[in-house]
């Protein structure tokens, strides 16, 4: 399951609830998904009847009262629908797809991608190490992990099928870190 939104607070007298989005695709929210969100451990299935600017009505949700109970929860989507909806160009992936691949410089496998933060527009992949008894020249350990911008220098090529992103200066991005 993808997180896309949380759900914020009432609009108007009509069920409507802002939505903050978390995804870079708002087209995922489309009449014909089925959300899921959890309340007092109890999965609810939640259609938007409409959706515009932010702003959803869920069906079965259409008073203030009722759609006072969706605040703060936490929508997702599952990957078929996200791969079905949410069309992207050949050299682009999703988070998930990056997430896990091997991050690979000069044949040495780095580490793996262990999670993507997006900061001032740019993505860094965040590197857990495999070498964690690597040692610099001055015998200082090298660090578990590493952020390595996802932008032209540093990436050479990507193989998301295969799971791996061939990188050049990434070793000096973690020996530096």
């Amino acid at each position: 399951m993808i997180q896309v939104a949380k759900i914020g607070k009432t609009i108007g007298v009509y069920g409507g609830v802002r939505l903050h989005l978390l995804t870079d695709f708002p087209e995922i929210f489309h009449q014909d998904i089925v959300f899921l969100t959890k309340k007092s451990n109890a999965t609810l299935k939640l259609r938007i009847k409409s959706f515009h600017q932010g702003v959803a009505i869920f069906e079965g949700y259409e008073s203030l009262e009722e759609a006072k109970k969706l605040t703060n929860l936490l929508l997702f989507v599952s990957l078929e629908d996200t791969y079905a909806y949410c069309k992207i160009d050949e050299d682009e992936a999703f988070w998930f797809d990056v997430i896990g691949c091997e991050v690979i410089e000069d044949g040495e496998v780095l580490g793996e991608v262990g999670e993507i933060e997006r900061i001032a527009e740019v993505d860094y992949l965040i590197i857990k190490t495999k070498s964690n008894e690597k040692k610099l020249s001055d015998g200082k350990k090298l660090p578990k992990s590493f952020m390595l911008p996802y932008i032209e220098r540093y990436i050479l090529k990507s193989n998301f099928k295969e799971k791996q992103i061939f990188t050049q200066g990434a070793k000096e991005i973690w020996f530096a870190s």
